[in-house]
């Protein structure tokens, strides 16, 4: 009797486990086919947001080119082209800084060794030891998005310091999306390799900003969190990320292209961290200026699409689309600079930091190729101001 049961009770746990397994059997078959729908569903929707982004690209570059910003729209398309194809490309590794920009051979844009090429004359003196050096320091309006290799800011204030008889060695170095901290430290390795200038200009404060929202905290670089961004194409192919803002599924249940990056809550706070960082930053390289090195500096502060008051409809529309993008930023910004300028700090020399705010503030005509960047005009009225601030430092002698 008890061997029956025994063996009943043996019968009985075998037929749970078939039951169980078959269950599991079932289960792992209903999760792989859920599974291999999403990932055909995450690849077909990759390849659309692909070719969505592309066309939104094209549009926006025809647009951009059709907007009155620039003499020759067809010219104005061939460059948009070569201009999206260059920053779509990620950014290098670089040590400290983090990042580099890769180089390019282009019609209109040209990139060697990380710098992009900038118009020099030919030195107005037989003595080349006469020239002046001058360094620029900043983020992608600096490095020129929205201009050819000779026409970018540093590329025009060399021009307009050989109209006005000096002559100067320009070279930009600044990156696309770098914070004033990453420029002072680019600076500081030219400056161990004894690369100095007679004089340095750094431009920016936007990007400040940005990092401050993007990342919730001031003084790290702009997505410092997502390093996988800036290493080279075939390690990030290499990489399998499983961020969720990163899947074209998570993309279409939020039902936007995008994710919004802003920071409308502690604007107070964020601002006060940014213009310490940054006046930090100022203060040091002037003390460094004042060091056996002896060079002289001059820092700017970028204007916004909203400095402007007599908008195009176009620059409107730009303008609207970013604040949908970048919730904050331009409100970070204007607290920034605003702070900037009613805070008392010893040490720096007088007119040392530019505010250009007003300066397209009366201007009625196409300056913003986007929200952020200009076209050449724009750069043809901030050179002619660093210009004048240049000659009054150096005025050639008559």
């Amino acid at each position: 009797m008890e061997e029956n049961d025994a063996q009943l009770r043996r019968t009985t746990a075998r037929k749970r486990v078939i039951r169980l397994a078959a269950l599991l059997k079932g289960i792992w078959g209903s999760l792989g086919v859920v599974l291999l729908s999403m990932a055909v569903l995450e690849v077909s929707l990759t390849s659309y947001y692909e070719r969505a982004d592309k066309k939104e690209i094209q549009i926006a570059a025809k647009a951009a080119a059709n907007s009155g910003l620039y003499a020759n729209a067809d010219l104005a398309e061939g460059y948009f082209k070569e201009i999206y194809e260059f920053v779509h490309r990620p950014l290098q590794w670089a040590s400290y800084t983090q990042s580099r920009q890769p180089d390019y051979t282009g019609k209109f844009i040209n990139v060697n060794e990380g710098t992009r090429r900038t118009w020099n004359s030919e030195a107005i003196n037989d003595d080349k030891s006469a020239r002046l050096k001058i360094f620029f320091f900043g983020g992608s309006t600096l490095w020129g998005v929205g201009s050819r290799d000779d026409l970018t800011i540093p590329s025009l204030v060399a021009k307009k310091l050989a109209e006005n008889g000096i002559s100067a060695k320009v070279t930009n170095y600044a990156v696309n999306a770098d914070v004033t901290t990453q420029s002072l430290i680019r600076f500081v390795l030219e400056l161990r390799k004894r690369n100095v200038p007679d004089l340095v200009v750094f431009y920016g404060g936007l990007m400040d900003a940005a990092s401050s929202c993007s990342e919730g905290k001031p003084g790290v670089p702009h997505h410092s969190s997502s390093l996988e961004r800036i290493f080279s194409k075939n390690e990030a192919k290499a990489r399998i990320s499983i961020k969720l803002e990163n899947w074209a599924l998570t993309r279409l249940l939020a039902g936007k292209k995008q994710f919004v990056e802003g920071c409308l809550e502690e604007l107070d706070v964020l601002s006060n961290g940014a213009v310490d960082v940054y006046l930090g930053n100022v203060r040091l390289i002037e003390a460094i200026s004042r060091s056996s090195l002896s060079f002289e500096a001059l820092f700017y502060l970028e204007p916004l699409l909203s400095d402007k008051a007599h908008r195009t409809e176009y620059e409107e529309d730009r303008l609207l689309k970013s604040e949908k993008r970048s919730a904050g930023v331009r409100d970070l910004y204007s607290l920034m600079r605003s702070k900037l300028f009613k805070r008392e700090y010893e040490g720096l020399g007088q007119n040392v930091i530019h505010d250009l705010r007003t300066i397209f503030s009366d201007v009625a005509s196409p300056i913003y190729m986007d929200s952020w960047h200009y076209g050449e005009d724009g750069n043809e009225r901030i050179a002619r101001k660093i210009t004048a601030d240049i000659l009054a430092l150096y005025a050639p002698a008559k």
